[in-house]
């Protein structure tokens, strides 16, 4: 068993602060810090916005700065080219993601609910910004190859949470031991599922989304009791 619980300790930053939309016109006094954070947050925005509208691909530096009303110069201040652009897009998304679902695992009031309750938090974080979530969620496995290693690190991060999970379930729930493979491919399942969610426009409430992933996770680690009741909750939630 894991030394630390990889639910309650990411490896991931923390997002940047928040940052300030509008800056004064002209000369201003404010600290350089200031000005990079709005720059910064409205590249980012800029990018999402576009990625959603046309893909990765199609989207270009010029189609990300002027809309973001932030000069080329600046961009190559912050990024090295789109590719970097969307990678720090991606981690700080990402980041302010598995924050969330720590906090809810951290908060659960059981063994079960802790699952579940890191799950609610995970799916109902996603249809917050609907554009952010098609951007750097849904079209992450379309992008280049470096973004995909990063996403597969978030799956790997995932992986081991649920791993981690199941090892410290009391043994009488446990119907035999199970190899790594198998935790991945509910990982890779749930993270299919939920980018379909995306790009079906959220046709499904969070509520379902949540209860169908349960199902399926714990079907596949063989708590097939717990599975029937996210199943129950799933089709009254329909």
């Amino acid at each position: 068993m894991p030394k630390s619980d990889p639910l309650i300790k990411s490896p991931m930053q923390t997002p940047d602060p928040a940052i300030r939309r509008v800056l004064p016109r002209g000369s201003n006094s404010l600290p350089p810090e200031v000005v990079m954070l709005s720059q910064r947050g409205r590249l980012i925005e800029a990018t999402a916005y576009h990625l959603d509208q046309k893909g990765y691909a199609a989207t270009s530096v010029q189609d990300i700065i002027d809309r973001a009303g932030v000069s080329k110069t600046t961009f190559y201040k912050l990024f090295k080219d789109k590719e970097d652009c969307y990678l720090q897009c991606f981690e700080r998304i990402s980041s302010a993601h598995i924050k969330v679902l720590h906090h809810a695992y951290a908060n659960g009031t059981d063994h079960k609910a802790r699952l579940e309750d890191a799950i609610l938090a995970y799916v109902q974080h996603i249809p917050q910004n609907a554009v952010y979530a098609n951007a750097f969620f849904a079209l992450a496995p379309y992008t280049t190859n470096k973004i995909l290693a990063e996403l597969n690190v978030i799956k790997s991060h995932y992986m081991a949470g649920l791993e981690y999970w199941f090892n410290a379930l009391p043994a009488h729930f446990k119907p035999y031991p199970l190899p790594t493979d198998i935790f991945k491919m509910l990982i890779e399942g749930a993270i299919a599922y939920c980018r379909q969610w995306i790009m079906s426009g959220f046709e499904q409430s969070s509520t379902q989304v949540h209860h169908y992933i349960c199902y399926v996770i714990f079907a596949g680690l063989g708590l097939n009791v717990w599975a029937h009741q996210a199943l129950s909750q799933a089709q009254k939630a329909a």
